[in-house]
C-alpha cells in the first residue's frame, strides 16, 4: 500500500519506480514468496504480458491501481457478441464514412515531408504516392514506429531515436473447435503459472459470440501472451500446447477432440514495460509541431490503461489537431475516478514530506 500511495502517476513517480522490477518492488516491501508464486507474479503476468521480473515496477503500481483501486465499482462488464472489428471497428469506420472521412487500404507510411520554411510536415509519403497534410496523429504500436523512424525523416530527431530502445511483445491467437460440449465454469479466464514465460487467457465463444451461441461444440479462443516460444511452431504443435494448457485448467478437455482450429501469429504486437522503459516513451505531442502520437505506450497523465489508455491518447491526439488548425470542436475526455478520501489523504501527507525531504542537505545523494 506504501508503494501505491508514493506512485501518483506524475513523471517523478514513474523515474523512481520505473527503474527497478516488479519483482524486486514486492521483495521490497515483503511479500511473501507463496503470495508472489500463486497471486502476484501470474496477476502481473496477465496483466503486463510478461514476467514480474522483466516487468517495470511503475507499470506494475500503475496498471495496478487502475484495475483494482480506482474501478472498485465498476467490475460488472458486457462481452462483445463477436469480434471487436466486426461488432465495433467496421461500424465505426461506417460511421466516420459518412461524415466525410477517407480510409485508404493497403497504404503503408515510409517517410514525410518536411517543409523548411513552415518548419512542419506537409505531406505523407506512402511508397510511391504522396497525400499532403495539415496534421498527421500517428497512432501505431512500437515495432511499427520503429520500422518507420529507421527508414524516415523521424530519424533525424531524438525523441524518434529512444523509441528504438523500446521493445514489443509476440502474441499467438488460437481459436479450437471442439468435438463435444465442455462445462467452462467461467465466461473468460486469465492464466499463467505452469512453469513458462508466457501468460494467457481463455474464453468460452458459446455464451459470448453470437454466431456460436447454437454450436454443439464447444468453441474456445486462446491468447497468448510473451509467445516467443509459440511462434516458430507448426500449427499442430501449437494446437498441441493450447490443449495440454486448457486441461490443467479443466479436466473434461483431455477426453475431447480438436474438430478444426485457426491460428494466429501476431510478432511485436504488444508494448513490454521492461525496467527502465519510461524514458524512451513518447509524450503525445513532437518536436515536429503538426505531428502527434496516440497509443497504449504513450505518455499521459490521465490514468488510464491498455485500451482505455489507446482510446483517451487518441482524442488527446484530435484535441491538439484541433487546437493547432484553429477547426473543429474538442472532444472531451472523462477522467479516471478519483482517488478515495483515505487515499487522498494519505498522498497529500505522502507529497509533503517529499517536498520537505527534497530540502534537506544531501537528499539528492543517495540512490532513490
Amino acid at each position: 500500500m506504501a508503494a501505491v500511495i508514493d506512485f501518483d502517476n506524475t513523471d517523478v513517480a514513474w523515474r523512481k519506480y520505473d527503474s527497478i522490477t516488479a519483482r524486486e518492488l514486492f521483495k521490497q516491501f515483503g511479500c511473501s514468496e507463496r503470495l508472489y508464486r500463486n497471486v502476484i507474479g501470474p496477476l502481473v503476468q496477465v496483466g503486463l504480458f510478461a514476467p514480474a521480473e522483466q516487468c517495470s515496477a511503475a507499470a506494475t503500481l500503475g496498471i495496478l491501481y487502475f484495475i483494482i483501486l480506482a474501478h472498485q465499482k465498476n467490475f460488472d462488464l458486457v462481452w462483445c457478441r463477436g469480434t471487436l472489428r466486426e461488432k465495433i471497428f467496421e461500424p465505426w469506420m461506417d460511421s466516420m464514412r459518412t461524415r466525410g472521412c477517407e480510409f485508404l487500404d493497403g497504404r503503408r507510411v515510409t517517410d514525410f515531408i518536411y517543409d523548411e520554411e513552415r518548419c512542419c510536415i506537409s505531406d505523407v509519403v506512402c511508397g510511391k504516392e504522396t497525400y499532403s497534410a495539415g496534421a498527421v496523429v500517428l497512432a501505431v504500436g512500437i515495432s511499427t514506429l520503429q520500422e518507420l523512424i529507421k527508414n524516415s525523416i523521424l530519424c533525424n530527431r531524438e525523441e524518434f531515436l529512444k523509441v528504438l530502445n523500446l521493445a514489443s511483445i509476440d502474441v499467438v491467437s488460437v481459436k479450437l473447435w471442439f468435438d463435444k460440449k465442455v462445462t467452462v465454469p467461467n465466461v473468460s479466464n486469465a492464466c499463467s503459472g505452469f512453469g513458462d514465460s508466457l501468460a494467457w487467457t481463455f474464453f468460452d465463444l458459446n455464451k459470448i459470440y453470437d454466431e456460436h451461441k447454437d454450436d454443439s461444440a464447444t468453441v474456445i479462443q486462446a491468447d497468448f501472451y510473451h509467445a516467443n516460444e509459440l511462434m516458430p511452431l507448426k500449427d499442430d504443435q501449437v494446437v498441441a500446447k493450447a490443449v495440454s494448457y486448457l486441461s490443467k485448467c479443466i479436466k473434461d478437455f483431455s477426453t475431447a477432440t480438436v474438430m478444426d482450429h485457426k491460428i494466429r501469429r501476431f510478432p511485436k504486437s504488444l508494448t513490454h514495460f521492461f525496467p527502465g522503459s519510461y524514458k524512451y516513451m513518447m509524450r503525445g505531442f513532437t518536436s515536429f509541431p503538426n505531428l502527434f502520437m496516440a497509443g497504449d505506450w504513450i505518455t499521459t497523465r490521465h490514468g488510464s490503461w491498455s485500451q482505455e489508455r489507446s482510446y483517451v491518447t487518441g482524442l488527446e491526439a484530435a484535441n491538439r489537431v484541433v487546437d493547432y488548425l484553429g477547426d473543429g470542436s474538442f472532444s472531451k475526455i472523462i477522467p479516471v475516478e478519483e482517488d478515495e478520501p483515505h487515499i487522498e489523504a494519505l498522498r497529500t501527507v505522502n507529497r509533503r514530506f517529499n517536498e520537505i525531504r527534497a530540502q534537506l542537505p544531501l537528499s539528492d545523494y543517495f540512490l532513490q
